[in-house]
């Protein structure tokens, strides 16, 4: 019941049906038991009684009441699946609506396939859990008591010998599903092994160029021999018992004839009618059938009720993990001014800082530059002033007041990033662009278009801006898309530009395009720029070395060549780098 209250609690709107489907599913148990006994009483008047009429009599009574059941069985399953879709669908919901809040550090830990997969595959697990095992654990539950109940009014001694049959059957069944760890570590091997799946799937190209095995993929090869590992130990731990379970309720009816074999020789002895214990033997033998499947229907509510707890465990930990470290935001919706400011601000991934008590101060309307060694902390200065991390300690300022203290939608409006690997969506190139700025107009999209270079875009399809990005015969390459974006930031006219390594992607022929792009979009603009290519920001305001976490120096080009410190170090590899060519011996 905890597992359901936790599951029910995404569907509030639809608990009735949880509890029209229990009802339902209990007057449905009732109404399936119902009819063995009238069948008891139909083989009395048969066989004992020798009464035809009176046997047609109860004939009639037990398919009426099947087709009740039937019935009856049918509406508790469609209330339950009204819950399981329901939930399903919010489920997946709740999965937006918390991936819409979750900070950058969670995508930066959780892979977007990895993210779909918890959400979409353990959504769709609910529904079994829901949608089948609420009327499955209801006739697990009823079923056998019920049983036990006829069978004991039938005959006493059979009542004993079907309690006795279940509960052999019972600790059988425990034999056979295994402990909860070794479940545990069974599923988790499994999933590994889907996941190693696909990754292999996906670089199956790679391996028959290089015509290599499954050994050349070794997590994949690992997570086979893995899963056979656990899948061969269960099946050897739980052989016994699934054999002794085939054994016992196969020749069960054997009991039966053991029980009554001595008032069966006293009766013939006696030349007395047998025709009553014949008719128990019947009854017990079509009766006692159905304890076989109850007990099956037990293992599968027991493996599914665990299922069902790993699903609500895996789908609550994401979400959790999607609330850590999430962003507060305020009611401030205007900047005063784009002055940005740094006040001992410490930051770190996991345990490790990557940034330590930094202060630095830059004004509205200049551009900046970031450079620094791989891992220095760049990207993550810029990321934090676009409100993407939340800080561990200290303050950033933009126009005096805390970050915390504007909307979301203040950030968004006013401030631009631009990747080093442009995104575009599966949408037509206007389309992808006007998504800076939601209501402009045509005008103002194409206006976009045109500052940001994509003319001969444009000029490469039928359809111009109507073009849908991702459809057959569209290419771009890196540069072309990379445009597309700026022309998506221009439209967007935030007060603060940040550029990360964002003409890395550039072809040769897109390089021109891309520099007068953002000659456009920087117009008028705080811009901060984060570079690897130093030859590109000499012309920059002021120059900030990110190194180790913090600011090491900061000025012009010039000051800080003269300076002969950090930068002027790495102007000097980034020059011998250049010079660095293959030459054909």
């Amino acid at each position: 019941m905890d597992t359901y209250k936790r599951l029910f609690k995404y569907t509030p709107e639809k608990i009735g049906c949880a509890y029209g489907s229990i009802v339902l599913s209990a007057v449905a148990t009732f109404l399936q038991m119902a009819p063995y006994w009238f069948f008891w009483k139909f083989l009395n008047e048969l066989i004992v009684n020798k009464n035809p009429e009176n046997s047609k009599h109860y004939a009639t009574v037990i398919i009426v009441l099947m087709l009740a059941q039937g019935v009856v069985y049918f509406l508790a399953l469609w209330a339950s699946h009204l819950l399981g879709f329901r939930l399903e669908s919010n489920l997946r919901k709740q999965g937006i609506s918390h991936l819409m809040k979750a900070s950058f550090a969670f995508f930066d830990n959780n892979p977007s396939g990895k993210i779909r997969k918890i959400i979409d595959d353990n959504a769709a697990e609910t529904h079994m859990i829901v949608a089948h095992l609420i009327p499955d654990t209801i006739g697990a539950i009823f079923t056998p008591i019920l049983m036990m109940i006829i069978m004991f009014f039938v005959d006493v001694k059979l009542g004993f010998l079907l309690l006795a049959i279940t509960v052999i059957g019972g600790v059988m069944i425990a034999g056979m599903v295994g402990n909860r760890d070794f479940m545990k570590n069974y599923m988790a091997s499994l999933e590994k092994l889907n996941a190693e799946t696909v990754e292999y799937v996906r670089g199956m190209q790679v391996v028959k160029i290089f015509r290599g095995t499954v050994q050349s993929f070794k997590a994949f090869y690992d997570a086979i021999m893995s899963y056979s590992e656990y899948a061969l130990n269960y099946s050897i731990s739980c052989r016994t018992a699934y054999v002794s379970f085939q054994v016992v309720f196969n020749i069960f009816i054997t009991f039966a004839i053991v029980i009554f074999i001595p008032s069966l020789s006293v009766a013939v002895l006696r030349g007395e009618e047998v025709s009553y214990i014949l008719a128990k033997t019947v009854f017990f033998s079509c009766f006692a059938g159905m304890m076989f499947g109850c007990l099956m229907k037990v293992m599968y509510v027991g493996m599914y009720q665990f299922q069902a707890l790993q699903v609500v465990d895996k789908l609550e930990n994401l979400f959790d993990e999607m609330k850590k470290d999430g962003l507060t935001y305020g009611t401030q919706e205007k900047f005063e001014h784009c002055d940005i400011e740094f006040q001992n601000v410490s930051f770190k991934y996991d345990e490790d800082y990557v940034l330590k008590d930094v202060n630095f101060h830059l004004n509205e309307g200049k551009t900046y530059a970031l450079v620094g060694s791989s891992g220095g902390g760049k990207s993550t200065i810029a990321k934090l002033i676009s409100g993407f991390y939340k800080i561990e300690e200290g303050k950033i300022l933009i126009g005096g007041k805390d970050i915390s203290q504007y909307s979301q939608e203040a950030l968004m409006q006013h401030v631009a990033f631009v990747f080093q690997n442009a995104k575009l969506f599966k949408k037509t190139i206007f389309e992808n662009v006007k998504i800076g700025r939601e209501n402009a107009t045509y005008e103002e999209v194409m206006d976009a278009l045109k500052e940001a270079r994509c003319d001969d875009i444009l000029n490469k399809f039928k359809e111009r801006e109507n073009t849908l990005i991702g459809s057959k015969g569209v290419h771009l390459s890196g540069g072309e898309m990379q445009r597309i974006a700026i022309a998506r930031a221009i439209l967007k006219d935030a007060d603060i530009v940040i550029l990360d390594e964002a003409s890395a992607a550039a072809d040769p022929e897109n390089e021109y395009e891309i520099q007068q792009a953002f000659s456009n979009l920087m117009k008028n603009k705080t811009v901060i720029m984060i570079a690897h290519r130093l030859s590109s920001i000499r012309n920059v305001d002021e120059i900030l070395v990110i190194d180790g976490g913090n600011v090491v120096e900061r000025g012009t080009d010039v000051s800080l060549l003269a300076s002969g410190g950090k930068y002027a170090q790495l102007q000097k590899l980034f020059a011998k780098a250049n010079d660095w060519r293959i030459y054909d011996c």
